[in-house]
């Protein structure tokens, strides 16, 4: 008999998409400074912990750009459990965000986002 595995997910539902929720966690979100990334986190009553991103051309071409997105989106499925429910996080990336790689993003996001983050995982 084997251990159930505990799966990370990251549902559609887990997204932030609309404009208006964009301009919502950007206008009365807490913002949370890094050198490569800047958090707006925003507590909700909703039951889910959702993610925004931003990444503008300034940060690179198409291939760098959906690079970024997928270093931040792995980081946030991974520490989803982490966070606190209801919880909307929009990541907006820098310039230099595009020198890091997977594990790199990881320190940095976990460094800006250190009050957020539980530490029983």
């Amino acid at each position: 008999m084997s251990s159930p595995i505990q799966r990370f997910s990251l549902p559609r539902g887990a997204r932030i998409t609309e404009k208006c929720e964009f301009q919502r966690v950007f206008s009365q979100g807490e913002k949370l400074w890094g050198r490569l990334f800047i958090c707006y986190v925003l507590m909700e009553t909703s039951a889910e912990c959702r993610l925004g991103l931003v990444v503008s051309r300034k940060v690179g071409g198409a291939v760098v750009r959906n690079r970024v997105k997928r270093n931040i989106r792995e980081f946030f499925r991974l520490n989803r459990h982490r966070l606190s429910p209801g919880l909307q996080l929009v990541v907006v990336a820098r310039m230099g965000s595009a020198e890091l790689d997977g594990k790199a993003c990881s320190h940095e996001l976990e460094r800006i986002l250190g009050k957020q983050l539980s530490h029983d995982g």
